[in-house]
């Protein structure tokens, strides 16, 4: 099935050594709730010992006040960008209110209602109202509820002397090199990388399923996080839980974060290329919904319920397993810096949180993450159809409801498919590919991690998803289950080696944060309605642009 693929890496093991990559680097984004004692979604403003969540790099909020998110730079490997994760949460956790933990799982429990989820307050800066309205639009549209999903994005960029490199693997080059591979200093053009990055980002998602199979760990969930809703198919455990007896991540199915299927709005995007996307999403940031414009703009008492009435309010309403991502300036439109200056790098966003381990994933899960970027990497060009795109989707809610099942089949790309030979396949193509990697590590690291994925493969039961329903079977209830883990790896995290440095640094942004935030208020001049104005006439030139590149 991959054999290109796997010439394209004896290639490249004949072109050069695994160092070409060193300069490949990798970001985390994990979400956690904050909760009380008894396990409700804790009501408490965002800690002040944590800083601004406007103006903090490394600890901010999501959607909720009590959402919290917690942000590596990006790390030259595996190790440090775990590491920096860990530092992270043991600085975190000293610091929260008393009583209060971090929900270890992505589905939340114990919801008490809408006015349990309370939206993240960024203070009165234009920027900051501009966030709050945001997300209190993504709850008028959306609901509250599944705003409660918490989940890990892995970021990931490689070094710009791997895209000349790229090209000649793709070109089909191949000989035994008299050295190292090496590219001239002269700047490598922006439009190659950002092509590369795009067929990075169509592989990955033709292969999005293997994500929720191999690290989904949120098979069961409380009956709160349901509400009234009787009509799910998902089997009762008792009173207070519900699960998928195959499932392996009911946040990446059905009931997890999605756009409502009962309002007519056609959200699809094309992945044909670069500036087929940006052009569709150009079109529903700026073609209002009927539907929402009557849901109105702003309410009785003049307060703005969402940003505007259109398809999406900002491009980052748009979801999608997969973004391509550009560091936007102060102010810039994140759609007009990906026009502007092309790709920078990756977000993946299908990763649950792991419930066993402290950090809510572990170091082998980051080097398959990096494996099956670096598969994508290696893929070949083939641009995603909008059938295409619809079968990806089905295969990520099959495996999400169903991924454990004996004999489940996918749609592959040669029809039918059974998981467990799919998944083989793409193993057997990663092994030169991890024995390769390894050649820079002091352990075998990815070999060791491709034979745990594969021992999933062989053995459902393998997959965090059966421990995690195990766990929840032997102990009563998913909420019991999870409260015993979360605060297991509570206590874990406060045992463990503090990284000095680290912690001094993150002590430092939040001073530098408040006063951030501070600064951005003082310069706050004029209305919040002229300052919206202001920041959406970017589209105008961007979509001009855009439609030119299309059309052309």
């Amino acid at each position: 099935m991959y054999s290109r693929v796997e010439q394209r890496m004896a290639n490249l093991a004949t072109l050069a050594d695994a160092n070409v990559f060193s300069g490949r680097r990798i970001g985390l984004e994990k979400e956690s709730l904050r909760l009380t004692e008894d396990g409700a979604i804790a009501q408490s403003n965002h800690p002040s010992a944590l800083g601004s969540a406007l103006g903090h790099p490394s600890i901010t909020t999501d959607f909720s006040e009590a959402l919290l998110e917690m942000v590596t730079p990006p790390c030259d490997s595996a190790r440090e960008a775990l590491d920096t994760l860990t530092g992270i949460h043991q600085f975190i956790l000293p610091r929260l209110p008393s009583g209060e933990h971090l929900w270890n799982s992505s589905m939340p429990c114990i919801l008490r209602g809408a006015e349990s989820i309370r939206i993240g307050d960024y203070g009165s800066s234009h920027v900051g109202r501009m966030k709050a309205v945001y997300r209190r639009g993504l709850g008028l549209r959306y609901g509250k509820r599944m705003q409660a999903i918490a989940g890990i994005h892995f970021n990931f960029s490689m070094p710009a002397n791997s895209w000349p490199l790229w090209q000649v693997l793709q070109q089909g080059a191949s000989g035994r090199s008299a050295g190292p591979w090496s590219v001239s200093s002269s700047k490598v053009d922006p439009a190659l990388i950002s092509r590369g990055y795009f067929q990075m980002m169509q592989n990955l998602m033709r292969i999005g399923w293997v994500v929720p199979y191999l690290f989904g760990s949120s098979p069961a969930i409380c009956q709160s996080f349901l509400e009234l809703d009787t009509d799910s198919d998902l089997s009762t455990f008792n009173e207070t839980t519900r699960y998928a007896p195959f499932g392996t991540s009911l946040r990446m199915g059905n009931i997890g974060y999605r756009y409502r299927e009962d309002k007519p709005i056609d959200l699809s995007v094309c992945h044909k290329s670069l500036d087929n996307y940006i052009c569709d999403i150009l079109r529903h940031v700026t073609t209002e919904h009927p539907g929402y414009r009557a849901q109105g703009i702003v309410d009785a008492k003049g307060e703005y319920r969402q940003l505007n009435a259109c398809r999406l309010q900002i491009e980052n309403e748009y979801y999608s397993t997969v973004r391509p991502k550009q560091i936007a300036e102060k102010g810039e439109l994140p759609i007009l810096a990906l026009k502007e200056r092309g790709i920078r790098y990756l977000e993946l966003r299908s990763v649950d949180l792991n419930m066993f381990n402290p950090a809510g994933l572990h170091l082998e899960q980051i080097a398959m993450l990096e494996m099956l970027m670096l598969f994508a990497w290696l893929g070949c060009h083939e641009p995603l159809s909008k059938e295409e795109m619809l079968v990806n989707t089905r295969n990520v809610k099959n495996v999400a409801h169903h991924g454990r099942e004996p004999g489940l089949t996918l749609e592959g790309p040669d029809g039918d498919i059974s998981l467990a030979v799919w998944g083989e396949s793409i193993i057997r193509a990663m092994r030169p590919l991890a024995a390769w990697l390894d050649q820079s590590e002091d352990t075998p690291l990815y070999t060791v991690s491709l034979d745990r994925q594969q021992a999933k493969f062989r053995d459902p039961d393998e997959t965090p998803s059966a421990r995690v329903l195990a766990g929840v079977f032997k102990s009563g209830s998913f909420f019991d289950f999870a409260m015993e883990q979360s605060e297991t790896r509570h206590e874990e995290l406060l045992a463990m080696p503090i990284d000095p440095e680290l912690q001094n640094r993150l002590l430092h942004e939040v001073e530098e944060s408040i006063s951030r935030q501070a600064q951005m208020e003082a310069e706050s001049s004029g209305s919040f309605e002229d300052y919206l104005a202001m920041y959406f006439a970017q589209l105008d030139v961007c979509g001009d642009k855009a439609k030119a590149a299309c059309c052309s």
